[in-house]
């Protein structure tokens, strides 16, 4: 093996330990946004509410390289 290639297994090694794929499920938020019924001010309208993301575990991103579903 050369100094060459290496290098090129080592920089392989680095990169793939950093990627990450943002979470198709809430957008890298962490959260997804529930709508719910509210009253405020006496008129029914729509809020929204947030629960924990199920599939990322709240941080917003998965490992490696992950394609949608």
């Amino acid at each position: 093996m050369t100094g060459d290639d290496e290098e090129a297994e080592f920089v392989a090694d680095s990169v793939a330990d950093k990627m990450y794929t943002v979470c198709h499920q809430c957008g890298g938020i962490g959260e997804v946004p529930i709508p719910v019924i509210a009253v405020v001010g006496g008129v029914g309208r729509t809020a929204t509410a947030n629960r924990t993301c199920h599939v990322c575990d709240t941080n917003g991103r998965l490992t490696g390289m992950v394609p949608p579903i």
